[in-house]
Parts: structure tokens; sequence; C-alpha cells
């Protein structure tokens, strides 16, 4: 099956009701000096935001980040899954919807964050046009996704070797790197003011690791044994070092309406 064959609307339902959580599991360890993928995306929005949205809010993290007296966080996501582990989580409030059709008036929120949503929710074209729609003039989209840099020559050689356990790379409905983002915003009338980029590392000490950084990338045309070829390779590493960094580089955008 080819790329242009995968059912992602359905993979994407199907991975998010089976394994809620994951995502938020690995990337608040994930860390950089002093903070998370997560803490870097809510410093992207200013205190003068009183109501935020959260696209593709998975078990609602950045709520979490994001809260403080007088702001309201709307948390949004199509899955069931993940949206009940954020009630359990967090205070909400919480919306089950379509980031395509977005159940807010024009101009009624201050900021719009994402974490991942922008490689996720496609087509990018329709989901701006919402984003713009209900952010107010002056307003903030703050978002983070998965980048191809940076990585140091270590990191590659490990990255290469999981990639060929795997015989694939992590895959994602929209394109990586956010090829022409730059464009697309200006087609919808909104001015990138930040563009900038950060390694994580997430630590594996154990099999259990392993596995959960596994079980977070999304792989759908990827079997099962070669995942867990895969994390035989970490569980292998960890055996022999204690310990293994698994990097994940970053990207941050920040644009005005």
């Amino acid at each position: 099956m080819s790329d242009d064959e995968v059912s992602w609307r359905q993979y994407l339902a199907d991975f998010h009701r089976d394994r809620p959580g994951v995502v938020e599991a690995v990337l608040s360890r994930a860390i950089d000096e002093d903070h998370t993928p997560y803490r870097w995306l809510a410093r992207a929005v200013g205190g003068h935001a009183r109501t935020v949205l959260d696209l593709a809010c998975g078990s609602g993290p950045m709520s979490r980040e994001l809260a403080s007296d007088g702001r309201t966080v709307i948390g949004l996501d199509i899955s069931d899954a993940e949206l009940q582990l954020a009630v359990e989580r967090g205070p909400g409030p919480w919306v089950r919807g379509d980031a395509l059709r977005l159940p807010f008036r024009d101009g009624s929120v201050d900021a719009i964050t994402s974490s991942i949503g922008l490689v996720v929710i496609t087509p990018l074209d329709a989901l701006m046009g919402e984003i713009t729609r209900v952010l107010r003039p002056g307003g903030v989209l703050a978002a983070i996704a998965p980048a191809a840099r940076p990585v140091s020559p270590r990191d590659l050689r490990l990255l290469a070797r999981v990639s060929t356990r795997l015989r694939t790379k992590p895959q994602f409905p929209g394109p990586v790197e956010l090829a022409g983002f730059k464009r697309t915003l200006h087609a919808y009338g909104m001015r990138r003011v930040e563009d900038q980029r950060e390694r994580y590392h997430f630590t594996v000490t154990s099999r259990a690791d392993a596995e959960l950084v596994m079980s977070a990338l999304y792989l759908p045309q990827t079997r099962w044994s070669r995942v867990e070829a895969a994390i035989e390779l970490l569980e292998d590493k960890v055996e022999r070092k204690g310990s293994v960094d698994v990097t994940i580089p970053m990207r941050r955008l920040v644009a005005i309406k």
C-alpha cells in the first residue's frame, strides 16, 4: 500500500482510541535544558491572551501549561478517548469537534495553540481558513511540530538504525517541515514572527520506555514485528549502556493575524 492509499482519518481515529495519552506521555518526558515541548509552546503565548483555543488538544497537556487566573483555555479534539483523559486531568472546558469546522464565532479567541496539529489536520489550507476566522485581529497562532533537524551525527546514527529496523520513518498526513507554510500564512492574512527549532531528548532506561516511545509513532504501514525489532534495538543499548537518548527535533512557529 502506498502513502497515498493510507486512510489517515481511520488510522488516526484507531490510534488515538487505542493509545490515548501516549503522545503526551512521551513529549512530557522529552527535555531540553529546563523545558519540554509543551512548556516551550506555552512560552509563545503572551499573558494578554484571555481566551486560548488549543487545537488537537489530545489529553490536555497544553491546557494545564497555559492555565492562569483570568484565562480560559478551550481544548478541542475529535477523539473521545483523548478527551476522556483530558477531563480527568484538567479543568477544561473541553470540546469534541473537527478543527476544519470550528464551533466558535468569528474573531472570538485571542490565541490558538497546537502541538503537532499542523502536520496531522489536513488539508492545511482549510485548517488555516478556520484558524484565521476564529482569531481576533492581532491574535496569535503558536504551534509546534516534528522537524527533520536539528540532529547531531550521533542522533542520526541511532535514528537510522531504528528506521532500518522499522523499514520506514514515522509518517504524518501533512508534510513534515510544513513546506510552503510561510506562503500559506500570507495567503490567509497572517504574518510569521518566529520560526525556531529545539532538540529534545527522551531518555530510555528500560524496555517499558522503549515500548512507550515506539508506540507514540505514527506507523500506518508497519507490522508490529518491525516495531518489536526497533524496541529490541533500544533495549539492547540500555542493557549495554544503562540508558539511551532518543532525539526528538521540534519546530516552533508563531504568527500574528
